[in-house]
């Protein structure tokens, strides 16, 4: 399985570095969806720093993510067996009643 997170991890990494290298023109990113020419949300900066800043974040929510996940499984397995509650019995119907 990791051969196989590696196989895919590699290649893609190094596609998005080199995609990063070959576009350095600026580009806007803009968070306005209502005004696309003059955003009141947005920033100039070289598309290769977007695309390295959305990899670093997307590795650290992933991370993040893992993380959790195996401290979950952690505190699931070291958690102790709890004996089952006792049932409650039902009250007895059937006993005759007793008058004084």
């Amino acid at each position: 399985m990791k051969f196989l997170r590696w196989f895919l991890l590699v290649p893609v990494a190094l596609l998005a570095i080199l995609l990063a290298i070959a576009n350095r023109q600026s580009v806007t990113f803009s968070l306005d969806p209502f005004d696309p020419v003059t955003p009141a949300l947005g920033v100039t900066m070289p598309l290769a720093l977007l695309v390295i800043l959305a990899m670093l974040i997307g590795i650290l929510i992933g991370g993040f993510a893992s993380w959790r996940q195996a401290r979950t499984k952690a505190a699931r397995r070291h958690a102790p067996i709890m004996p089952p509650a006792p049932v409650a019995s039902a009250p007895a119907q059937n006993l005759p009643v007793t008058q004084d």
